[in-house]
């Protein structure tokens, strides 16, 4: 994502020529991308995601880093958030990235460090800011990639922020709690309570970070806070789709996955009924209208009962993911 700004000095503060929106913003602009530290704070903290966590997690809660250490280290386990707001790929939008980093994956193939998100694309009308898409990231860049996007509207998060659950360990991110027995194996739900909500630092730009601990190679979070999450390919799917679904991100992965599991139906499309074709290589869960249920029928379970007899597959195809996703 490019980002943009000329700045004039005015009574010691700067007009900026928001690359966002076209419009001039008035205030400071720490991380130069053309956004107000003053708008960036107050989105950041409209649309901050509820999240839930497992009681059973060796890792207990998201974890605070010590902002001047070059090298990520843990200053606290307190359930800290970061975040990241840049201008969006059009003009009039704002993409926001929430990571929840963690002391350590505890899961199959644990690791020291572990660096995952879920982000907003959000949108202005001149007047106010509706968030249009939010994305869940999962085993991001692996074969396992179980990531989720889906219009704000399908999870009612249009005016703020969205229900993530977090699964146990491995930290992949959800937008629905079932959605969890749809990784690649190694994700649980389980005995799961709302995190309360603590700090929300904002980690600026990569090239202007406010922490020092950004371009540790340590984990891939550069990499992650470089590009976006909602591109024009996953976007124009994503329109193709009914406004119930919640699609995957990756969907040509899901074969590969469906085989490591050893289902012949695959992970596509449960709860589909007699959708075929590309809404069902596409959908990772229907959402009823009314919000409360999903439609995931049997495959549910069939896919529970694939999964306890998957060990040593699942742990062959994680053998060759990066040290810290």
């Amino acid at each position: 994502m490019t980002r943009t700004a000329a700045c004039f000095l005015i009574a010691a503060s700067c007009v900026f020529v928001s690359a966002a929106s076209g419009q001039r913003v008035a205030g400071i602009d720490s991380d130069g991308d053309g956004l107000s530290d003053a708008l960036e704070a107050r989105l950041i903290e409209q649309f901050r995601p509820v999240w839930m966590v497992s009681e059973n997690d060796c890792s207990k809660v998201p974890a605070r880093f010590v902002p001047d250490a070059s090298v990520p280290r843990v200053g606290a386990d307190d359930g800290t958030i970061y975040a990241q707001a840049s201008p969006g790929g059009r003009a009039g939008e704002v993409e926001i990235h929430y990571y929840h980093l963690w002391r350590r994956d505890c899961g199959e193939m644990g690791h020291a460090l572990d660096t995952e998100h879920v982000a907003v694309l959000l949108r202005s009308d001149g007047e106010s800011w509706k968030a249009s898409a939010w994305y869940a990231a999962a085993h991001e860049d692996t074969v396992c990639d179980a990531g989720q996007v889906t219009r704000a509207s399908t999870i009612d998060a249009v005016d703020h922020g969205a229900r993530v659950w977090v699964s146990a360990g491995k930290h992949a991110s959800y937008f629905a709690e079932r959605l969890c027995n749809y990784g690649c194996g190694g994700d649980r739900c389980v005995h799961m309570h709302e995190l309360p909500a603590g700090d929300l630092i904002n980690l600026g730009e990569a090239n202007v970070p406010s922490v020092a601990w950004t371009h540790a190679p340590q984990w891939p979070l550069l990499e992650k806070m470089t590009r976006s999450d909602f591109t024009v390919a996953r976007m124009s799917r994503l329109e193709r789709l009914p406004e119930t679904d919640i699609a995957w991100a990756t969907p040509e992965k899901r074969p590969a996955q469906a085989a490591i599991l050893g289902v012949n139906a695959g992970l596509g499309g449960a709860g589909l009924g007699a959708s075929t074709g590309a809404r069902g290589t596409n959908t990772a869960m229907v959402v009823t209208t009314d919000k409360t249920g999903h439609a995931l029928g049997s495959a549910a379970r069939h896919t529970g009962g694939a999964l306890k007899k998957s060990y040593r597959g699942v742990r062959r195809a994680l053998g060759g993911r990066s040290a810290n996703d």
